[in-house]
């Protein structure tokens, strides 16, 4: 029964978007991993980085790696001066206390955001009992209401992310809404990890779309996903080649039908 209720609210966001115009709805969106604000040399490129957001038209942006007022990166609140950068909305959870602040992930969103919920998922590269942020909200924009996540996956265990891809994908699915993935999945398409979430989940860049490292991508492991159930057409999507972190920037624009 809850799955009928969800799809038939997927499908009245579908028809909002679609409308009764020749213009459907589309929805321009990032997934970036900003590697603390600095590029590969660790150099400060917070303000690059907002102006290219800017530039790039993205209209919700997932942002991984993100520093809150730590020491290694000038104390500087970034999620909050990316969005007064950018006149954004913005919101953070943090992994976990570092150098004086907090180390985690964020969400940048031209529309309101509500029901941030800093999610934790467990991850078997680190002690027992160590979870790391998977990060939800609701946002708001003209054409309905999505739930978004933004993960940042186990970088040295594949069972570790083959088992936080489990559970993000449950958390999602458990939304009333239609759901966006978006994140640095540390792993590559024909994983077992990427195959998880694929059975729910589409993904809207080719696999050829490589965005690891920034100087000579061979990896794609940044991935904007959306929810099966929503009919959608991908009408753009870009890996733009620009070097301010050391991994490259995916964008995708879609379009309900």
């Amino acid at each position: 029964m809850y799955k009928l209720l969800k799809g038939m609210l997927i499908l009245l966001v579908s028809a909002w978007m679609v409308g009764c115009g020749q213009n459907p709805e589309t929805l321009s969106i990032m997934s970036y991993n900003i590697h603390r604000g600095q590029d590969a040399e660790n150099q400060d490129k917070l303000r690059e980085m907002a102006d290219f957001i800017i530039e790039s038209g993205a209209e919700i942006v997932g942002l991984q790696e993100v520093d809150s007022v730590c020491y290694r990166s000038g104390e500087v609140d970034q999620p909050k001066v990316l969005a007064e950068l950018t006149g954004m909305h913005y919101a953070f959870v943090r992994h976990f206390e570092f150098q004086g602040g907090a180390y985690g992930q964020a969400i940048l969103s031209k529309y309101p955001i509500s029901n941030v919920v800093n999610q934790r998922l467990p991850i078997a590269s680190d002690p027992p009992g160590e979870t790391r942020a998977f990060l939800t909200a609701d946002v708001e924009t003209p054409s309905g209401t999505w739930t978004v996540g933004v993960a940042h996956l186990d970088y040295r265990d594949a069972g570790s992310r083959e088992r936080q891809a489990r559970i993000a994908t449950d958390i999602l699915l458990e939304s009333e809404h239609p759901s966006i993935l978006l994140g640095d999945m540390n792993a590559e398409p024909g994983s077992e990890t990427i195959s998880i979430l694929r059975e729910s989940f589409r993904d809207t860049q080719p696999d050829d779309a490589l965005t690891f490292p920034d100087d000579e991508p061979v990896k794609k492991i940044d991935f904007i996903m959306i929810e099966k159930d929503y009919d959608f057409e991908v009408i753009e999507e870009k890996v733009f080649p620009v070097r301010y972190s050391d991994h490259l920037p995916v964008l995708s624009v879609i379009r309900g039908r």
